[in-house]
């Protein structure tokens, strides 16, 4: 019966270390830059933009068709009946007149092309080229988006992993101690208080490391999500926190923001596309002229000139003299609509300027506080030994070593929460700067600004994305 229970134990024991062999192997090992890869790929806002710019192509182009040629053509059939009809009918079968036909069928074609329309085709092409372009840069925001969204919840595991790395040394550090003074329990070297203290030390030591390991599932959970991988699949976040200088001033950074942030520069074509709307709805002041030809076939059937048969053509000259304000009203609303644009893009530029700066100062002082924090992780680790071996020989309480256990957990804390904070505020400022994800901004603009086709200005701001990217910020975290 024992060995039976020997052989259920150790056939549990093989089991157990199986499926934990089997869960590492089935974590998936993610880098910052696979992460963020994996999710551009798949997040629904970047389709949402992606669809906003495929409207906003559509209507510059039906702005631009609206320019030429206008063909139609209308086409009925109908019966005659009435006492005219029957009269003719009479005078017919007397031989006084020729026969009244039953059916009437005709064909009208007709031929427009506009010679000038106030303004309204000019400015309405010139309203939709800037809103394509207000959604380009949109779409490229929203990557940016993407990106910074992906890297902080990215961050998040990397910060939870290194407390749960905390909380599990504590757990250690209390553990043997816990061992040594029950040991110095039994030989009557100390007192019971001591036992029960350390207990108590431990306890709390245990629920903070079961917390931290709640934390980083969380963590994990939210990744996932960004990523698109199954709410239920492993992952292992392989890169880790480290300290690389930036550079860059405040000055230079606000600077660098004010020219590459996708979301102010496309309000600024927003604003241009709203005064474009207001200088086409003035067009109702104005008349328009068109040049027109049309012809028109008619009979008692189909297709056939037995009864009509006419053709014209010239220029067709039209002016609403009076349409009861109804131009006024929509010149006014397209006025307040470019107020509306101009006062959210200033709004959105103050928010640039206060992001970069906010960002910025932020990762500073970080920045100054990882030099601390690594100092103060060395001093509380000597600290920690002294007090163990005073406590050891019986100089010093028990209070003195659980006090430099806990100062020494968290001294550990704050160094990795400053190199946490240092390199999200990093990614922070980067996107408040707009560093590209796939559009180099100003090389867009130069390209549009020249008259070169939206298709050509954003290969040209793809080639160029690159190489501003790694010419102003990275914010990929590296070894520890």
């Amino acid at each position: 019966m024992k060995d039976m229970t020997k052989r259920a134990v150790r056939l549990a024991a093989a089991i157990c270390l199986a499926a934990a062999c089997a869960s590492v192997e089935a974590a998936v090992p993610l880098t910052l830059s696979e992460s963020v890869d994996m999710a551009l790929k798949r997040d629904e806002s970047i389709d949402a933009a992606k669809a906003g710019r495929d409207t906003a192509k559509w209507q510059l182009s039906a702005a631009r068709r609206a320019s030429g040629f206008n063909i139609g053509w209308k086409s009925s059939a109908t019966t005659i009946g009435g006492a005219n009809y029957l009269q003719a009918r009479r005078y017919y079968h007397l031989g006084l007149t020729d026969d009244p036909y039953e059916y009437s069928y005709s064909n009208a074609l007709s031929a427009e092309f506009p010679l000038y329309t106030g303004g309204r085709i000019e400015n309405t092409i010139e309203a939709r080229r800037h809103g394509l372009s207000a959604a380009d840069l949109t779409l490229e925001n929203t990557k940016q988006t993407v990106k910074y969204q992906t890297t902080e919840a990215y961050y998040n595991v990397l910060q939870r992993k290194n407390l749960v790395k905390v909380a599990e040394s504590a757990v250690r550090m209390s553990s043997e101690q816990l061992r040594l003074i029950e040991a110095q329990f039994s030989e009557g070297a100390v007192a019971r208080s001591d036992v029960l203290q350390m207990q108590v030390q431990l306890a709390n030591y245990r629920q903070n490391f079961v917390n931290a390991e709640g934390a980083l599932a969380v963590a994990k959970k939210t990744l996932l999500a960004y990523i698109g991988l199954p709410r239920d699949a492993e992952i292992e976040a392989t890169d880790a926190f480290s300290y690389e200088p930036f550079s860059m001033t405040l000055p230079e950074c606000e600077a660098f923001a004010l020219e590459n942030r996708p979301d102010a520069v496309a309000a600024v074509y927003t604003v241009k596309s709203a005064e474009a709307q207001k200088d086409a709805a003035k067009a109702g002041y104005r008349p328009s002229l068109s040049a027109v030809a049309s012809t028109n076939v008619g009979g008692k059937d189909p297709f056939r000139r037995n009864r009509s048969d006419a053709w014209e053509a010239g220029i067709s000259l039209s002016w609403n003299i009076f349409d009861n304000m109804v131009t006024s009203a929509n010149v006014n609303a397209a006025k307040s609509t470019a107020e509306r644009a101009q006062a959210e893009a200033e709004l959105l530029i103050r928010n640039v300027r206060l992001q970069t700066e906010s960002a910025y100062i932020k990762m500073k002082a970080a920045e100054e506080n990882i030099q601390a924090a690594a100092e103060a992780v060395g001093q509380a680790e000597k600290r920690y030994m002294i007090a163990e071996v005073r406590y050891q020989e019986g100089v010093d309480i028990l209070l003195a070593v659980t006090d430099a256990q806990d100062k020494l957990t968290q001294a550990r804390t704050n160094y990795y929460t400053a190199l946490y904070e240092y390199n999200l505020n990093k990614a922070a400022l980067a996107k408040a700067m707009g560093v590209p994800v796939d559009m180099d901004v100003p090389h867009y603009v130069a390209a549009t600004e020249e008259g070169k086709s939206d298709r050509r200005a954003l290969d040209e701001a793809s080639m160029h994305a690159g190489k501003t990217q790694e010419g102003t910020i990275d914010d990929r975290p590296a070894g520890e």
